[in-house]
């Protein structure tokens, strides 16, 4: 066979492999098209959606501290540590301060330096919200294992109303000394989840039980 021959050959043989290859390529193309309109991609919005409101707190990230965040909905559910699900109220996580907020990476212990709590509601009752924070313990070490002075701890407080995304409502309050029960806001809402406005009338409802009446944790 001459050189010609196999130079004709090779080339045959180069262009057969070029389209088995963009076949395959094409094929693939195809599949991921079919497979995103069959399984649509989810908008930021989309993982929201099922929440009209979320209330936060959150305090100084280096301190162990365990405040606790509660809510008191129109019709009278009040949800907090105690009982987490409440109505269309539900509390994500309750922050002891940094003991459940350790891992261990190989074999090294970790913490996650957040203070923060938060309460979501996955619909509204037309009416008022009332909104408090219980500091539950002062524990007077940092993070670091270090000791620290009785100084005072700062809570951020916000409501923030979803679709459309919202800060409707936020505050700084100050905090001393275990057992103090402060309050935060009191928001109302409207119909179809609109946000009417907030004061900060004083409120009243914190409980051992998670109801107002004997036993209120500012009478320890």
């Amino acid at each position: 066979m001459s050189n010609l021959d196999n130079k004709l050959k090779y080339k045959s043989s180069i262009g057969f492999t070029d389209l088995l290859f963009n076949l395959v390529i094409g094929f693939v193309y195809l599949f991921v098209i079919a497979f995103i309109l069959i399984n649509p991609v989810a908008k930021k919005g989309d993982v929201i959606k099922k929440a009209e409101y979320i209330v936060t707190i959150e305090w100084n990230h280096e301190y162990n501290d365990d405040i606790d965040l509660w809510i008191k909905d129109p019709a009278g559910n009040v949800v907090s540590f105690l009982r987490k699900s409440q109505g269309l109220m539900h509390l994500e996580k309750d922050d002891l301060g940094y003991s459940n907020d350790v891992y261990i990476k190989g074999k090294k212990q970790q913490i996650i330096h957040l203070n923060r709590e938060v309460i979501t509601l996955r619909g509204t009752i037309p009416g008022e919200y009332e909104v408090m924070v219980h500091v539950y313990s002062r524990k007077f070490t940092m993070v670091d294992g270090t000791g620290r002075q009785d100084l005072p701890g700062i809570i951020e407080a916000s409501v923030i109303k979803i679709n459309p995304y919202v800060e409707t409502y936020f505050t700084r309050v100050p905090y001393n000394e275990t057992g103090q029960t402060l309050s935060v806001v009191r928001f109302s809402v409207a119909d179809e989840h609109a946000y009417i406005g907030h004061n900060n009338n004083p409120s009243d409802f914190i409980t051992k039980k998670g109801i107002n009446g004997p036993g209120r944790y500012n009478q320890y």
